[in-house]
């Protein structure tokens, strides 16, 4: 993650000179600067020197701090992706009640093709969940969207709304 000089600030012992300095150089994270250890801090032109230890202990903290929100935010697009995935089940189990005299046919099998490619894109979301957060979950919130009153609709519009959701997934590769 990136970080902004306003951000690097929060550090006490970096002013705003320092933080472009050091973002400059291409420490643009808490990680980069704490691998960037103590002799490393003191090329820097303009640091104190008696400041980067609590420099690189603050460093250290936001660090771990940034990389616990991430950890969280994995898991909950985890679990929305698992909701979802539920909510497909409902679907195809209620279109199987609603409509089981219409799917011995045509219909079905683009019923059923419909759904087995939406079940792939969601597969291959959950496989980059880790790596793409905002935009995964950017995507997931859309295809919730898309499948939001599918329960009620009719088989032309069920299959419509899978094709939407399952379009707004693959914009997780785009």
């Amino acid at each position: 993650m990136s970080l902004t000089a306003k951000e690097l600030q929060q550090i006490r012992g970096i002013g705003e000179v320092l933080s472009v300095r050091i973002i400059e150089l291409g420490h643009d994270s808490f990680q980069k600067i704490v691998k960037l250890g103590e002799s490393g801090l003191k090329t820097i032109k303009g640091i104190n020197p008696k400041a980067i230890p609590d420099i690189l202990e603050q460093a250290r903290r936001l660090s771990a701090n940034d990389t616990e929100a991430r950890e969280r935010k994995v898991a909950a697009l985890r679990e929305s992706l698992q909701g979802l995935r539920h909510s497909v089940q409902e679907l195809t189990t209620s279109a199987k009640d609603r409509f089981s005299e219409k799917l011995s046919g045509k219909t079905g099998r683009k019923l059923t093709e419909s759904l087995v490619r939406f079940i792939e894109a969601l597969e291959d979301v959950e496989g980059k969940a880790g790596k793409k957060v905002k935009r995964t979950g950017k995507v997931v919130h859309k295809a919730e969207q898309h499948l939001e009153g599918l329960a009620e609709a009719g088989l032309k519009d069920l299959r419509k709304g899978l094709k939407k959701a399952r379009k707004a997934l693959q914009r997780v590769n785009a």
